[in-house]
């Protein structure tokens, strides 16, 4: 595999999507926008046992952008907030980190699909 360093222009959001809320089998999806719009699944989080989560970096990101000394396959986190933290490290400094949950882009996109 080719290590590839992920420049922090390149993303100018991320995303959280909850793709199952049954209790015990939680998954969420956190994706990464870049400039023109396109998102790739950077972290998988899962429900291990009720209210404790493991998130882990999903294969997706790793191919597209490679692994380094911060992240690779190995890497994972216990808490929400470390993969916020991260995933706002990600996004570029330019103006304020976005975050863009599923809920805010369907109410978003009904609004402009009204308008």
């Amino acid at each position: 595999m080719v290590i590839m360093s992920v420049s922090n222009d390149v993303f100018v959001a991320w995303e959280e999507h909850i793709i199952c809320h049954e209790r015990g089998s939680r998954v969420v999806h956190y994706h990464l926008k870049d400039t023109f719009g396109g998102l790739v699944l950077a972290v998988i989080g899962t429900e291990r046992s009720i209210r404790h989560m493991t998130y882990v970096v999903s294969d997706e990101f790793l191919e597209a952008y490679g692994s380094n000394e911060s992240i690779n396959a190995s890497t994972k986190w216990r808490a929400r907030r470390e993969v916020v933290d991260w995933l706002t490290s990600m996004v570029s400094n330019e103006g304020s980190p976005l975050h863009v949950s599923s809920t805010y882009s369907m109410c978003y996109w009904l609004l402009v699909m009204i308008l």
